[in-house]
């Protein structure tokens, strides 16, 4: 943005060194630390995380390919419960950038994590957007604006691929080059086909069969089981006690309590179905209370590619597991396996419902005569999955293809099945938002 034109209301420009951009006028400048400058939301009452932007600067002579991928790769292992949304090509002060969007957990709060990257002239320029849950969709929109806005200084050639040798200065290397997509785009673009099978879905909650969920729903209501019921039911008692979530004696524990509270004030209910190669699965969430009870069975990270940290989990049975209500998006998104991939549309429009299904069941070839986007797809493992926000209109289907990325899938009239490709951030923004209108459309308190 020139300072030409007009600001949009209440926004001002800051510059700092080498750097300018827009920014709300009532965010603040913190103490930078380590960092080039922070912007951060005011402070409010009962505002226990403040967003933030953090603007970093350093001298850098490797490519954009090496930094992102670095970045990406150094974020994994330094926070907790990570989980990348996207990675995406965008565009800063006229230079080519990377947008990356991910999760993490930090002290009991779920934190949305929007990175733009860039490098020329021998620096790097990083910006990094934090946000809880309940602010995301505003600040990540503000965020835009924040990111059209930079003008940076620094000028001079952007850096071409370098070595696949470690720099061990800075930890860095060239990553490996997605050989067809490159070749589509013109310039070296980072090869994103290993990470879905590197991404997990993890919860400590530990295993009951169905039928002792179902069992247990039955007595939300209740804060134990009496004689009658213990004697009745050994196989569901011995699972709870060994579950930790009820005392021998048929007392239900604080844990329970918490999973059951869902229930006895719950807001909605999220049903979520899964296949991949003949094997179904499902994740129920019942929201409620200010937490989320998940019965979670196995998400496509253990089902596609046999990641499972803490143990298979068989046909028939669930993990049971409290979590807080904004953690919700992201936990979805992990269980069904949202991550980065080069999305890129093919002439694949359609298949017939029997061909989609077999396609899901990795019974289905290519045609002999397609184009590359569209072998690409087959090529990938399918997981398909279902997602309905119960009691409301919300429902809607996607194909996780993998490398390929993610697909809009919905039945037409005439009885086929249309597929369109469509980015992680885009699925990401569904969750985001109608998971935020079911909170908001709690029924008023009688």
């Amino acid at each position: 943005m020139s300072s030409t034109e007009a600001l949009p209301e209440g926004w001002s420009e800051r510059e700092i060194e080498s750097v300018r951009l827009i920014a709300p006028e009532a965010w603040e400048t913190l103490e930078p630390g380590d960092a080039t400058f922070v912007l951060a939301h005011p402070e409010a009452e009962g505002m226990a995380f403040r967003s933030n932007v953090v603007v970093r600067e350093s001298e850098f002579a490797g490519s954009l390919a090496a930094l992102a991928a670095y970045s990406l790769a150094s974020t994994r292992a330094v926070f907790n419960n990570c989980h990348f949304i996207s990675y995406d090509l965008a565009e800063i002060d006229g230079t080519e950038a990377r947008r990356q969007r991910f999760t993490y957990d930090a002290d009991g709060f779920n934190l949305i994590v929007e990175r733009f990257l860039v490098a020329r002239g021998g620096y790097a320029l990083e910006i990094t957007t934090t946000s809880p849950v309940h602010l995301a969709a505003k600040v990540l929109e503000g965020n835009s604006l924040i990111a059209g806005s930079i003008r940076w200084a620094r000028t001079g050639a952007v850096p071409g691929p370098g070595t696949r040798d470690v720099d061990t200065s800075t930890g860095e290397r060239e990553p490996r080059h997605d050989e067809w997509l490159s070749e589509l785009a013109g310039h070296p673009v980072e090869d994103l086909s290993k990470l879905p099978a590197s991404q997990s879905f993890d919860t400590e909650g530990p295993l009951f069969s169905d039928s002792t969920i179902a069992f247990l729903i039955t007595q939300f209501d209740r804060h134990g089981l009496g004689r009658f019921e213990l004697m009745a039911h050994p196989q569901v008692v011995e699972e709870l006690v060994a579950g930790g979530l009820m005392e021998p004696g048929g007392a239900f524990t604080p844990t329970l309590e918490l999973m059951l509270d869902a229930l006895r004030d719950r807001d909605f209910s999220v049903k979520l179905t899964g296949r991949h190669h003949g094997t179904d699965t499902r994740l129920q969430i019942h929201a409620g209370a200010g937490r989320a009870f998940v019965l979670a069975g196995a998400p496509a990270a253990e089902i596609v590619h046999g990641k499972a940290p803490r143990g298979a989990t068989p046909e028939g049975k669930v993990r049971a597991d409290v979590v807080p209500v904004e953690g919700l998006p992201a936990l979805i998104a992990a269980w069904a396996g949202l991550g980065p991939a080069w999305t890129v549309a093919g002439d694949l429009d359609t298949l017939t419902h029997a061909d989609y299904e077999r396609g899901v069941d990795g019974q289905l070839t290519a045609p002999a005569d397609c184009d590359a986007a569209t072998a690409r797809l087959f090529a990938q493992p399918w997981f398909a999955w279902n997602m309905e926000i119960e009691k409301t209109p919300f429902a809607r289907s996607w194909l996780n293809a993998g490398a390929a990325g993610h697909y809009a899938v919905g039945a037409q009239d005439d009885g086929t099945v249309a597929i369109q490709p469509v980015p992680a951030l885009q699925v990401w923004d569904v969750l985001l938002h109608e998971l935020g209108a079911a909170t908001l459309a709690r029924p008023a308190a009688k």
